[in-house]
């Protein structure tokens, strides 16, 4: 069975290695210690935060069908929240998801679903690839000095300038993933003794620093602490991605405050993590990029818009040429 070799572990990834392990003996690499990608959750003390992905819906029938098997597991569970439009300081309108569209969440966290799409994978974690090199088939070389090599097909599934970190310049596709812009993202983590008395549970905000709020913990199997995850807007990250974390964390805090009326300074945790590349400036929608004289290729949400579903669906799109090759 020919080798291949799969860069990054979220969503895209995890999708990829299960749907081609029967064809390929799959590997796959990722830089971090655990698997998912955005598909994040952070435990801290008695805290738990999805500082990544906060929810996803699913509204395609492939979707639909992939996540069920996670649904019947108890993996995945819808999450029913008031949700509020925030203008400002000012709330401009109210809405209950459970007379909406499906927002689903993974459980107890986020990350539950990439841990339960890894088992049995050979998954490589604390291994960065640092560059790619192809004497007579693809040689993938490491930060720590670690040579994987033999493989007939590498796929990147990490977010596009990391991509372009990695590919050749003779890559047929470098112009078009060049052209895709991507934007970061702070997610602030609060961690309160008390519960605060709030309005919503889910909150979309504009003309603000701050794009999202939501009360971690009122999703479902959470724990009893109380937890808010605050994303700030792409603005604001994009011009501060660099700033000291501490004058982040001050500012962020006092913008929640005037919004929700809390004074978050008493939060007894607070931490914050930067996505230097979390979604796309365009929507755009891309199929995968596919190499298939050097056998490299590249796929992930941010093929396709940046939502979860768009993880899977890039995937699969690629799983489907590759199957066919």
């Amino acid at each position: 069975m020919k080798k291949l070799a799969i860069i990054g572990s979220g969503l895209s990834g995890l999708t990829l290695a299960n749907r081609l392990k029967n064809k390929f003996d799959v590997t796959v690499f990722e830089k971090s210690r655990g698997v998912g990608g955005r598909l994040a959750t952070r435990r801290a003390e008695a805290y738990a935060f999805d500082h990544g992905a906060q929810y996803f819906t699913a509204r395609t029938d492939a979707f639909n069908s992939f996540i069920q098997p996670l649904i019947d597991e108890g993996v995945v569970q819808r999450w029913v929240a008031r949700h509020v439009e925030i203008n400002g300081v000012r709330i401009v309108k109210r809405s209950s998801w459970e007379t909406e569209e499906p927002r689903y969440v993974g459980t107890p966290g986020m990350n539950s679903i990439a841990k339960r799409l890894a088992h049995d994978l050979d998954i490589r974690t604390n291994t960065k690839i640092t560059s790619l090199v192809r004497p007579k088939e693809w040689q993938l070389e490491a930060e720590n000095g670690a040579i994987q090599d033999h493989y007939e097909w590498v796929i990147t599934t990490v977010p596009g300038p990391q991509a372009l970190a990695l590919l050749p310049e003779k890559f047929t596709h470098q112009n078009n993933i060049r052209a895709i812009e991507m934007r970061g993202c702070f997610s602030l983590m609060l961690g309160f003794s008390e519960q605060l008395s709030l309005e919503f549970e889910a909150a979309h905000i504009t003309n603000s620093d701050i794009s999202w709020i939501a009360v971690n913990s009122h999703k479902p199997q959470r724990g009893a602490l109380y937890t808010l995850v605050v994303h700030s807007s792409a603005e604001y990250a994009d011009e501060n991605i660099d700033t000291d974390r501490d004058v982040v964390i001050s500012h962020l805090c006092q913008q929640v405050t005037r919004i929700i009326g809390h004074d978050t300074n008493g939060a007894q945790h607070k931490v914050l993590h930067g996505w230097r590349y979390a979604n796309n400036r365009d929507r755009d929608t891309h199929r995968p990029f596919i190499d298939t004289e050097l056998r490299l290729a590249a796929c992930g949400d941010w093929c396709l818009g940046g939502r979860v579903e768009g993880a899977f669906t890039s995937a699969q799109r690629l799983s489907e040429a590759l199957m066919k090759s």
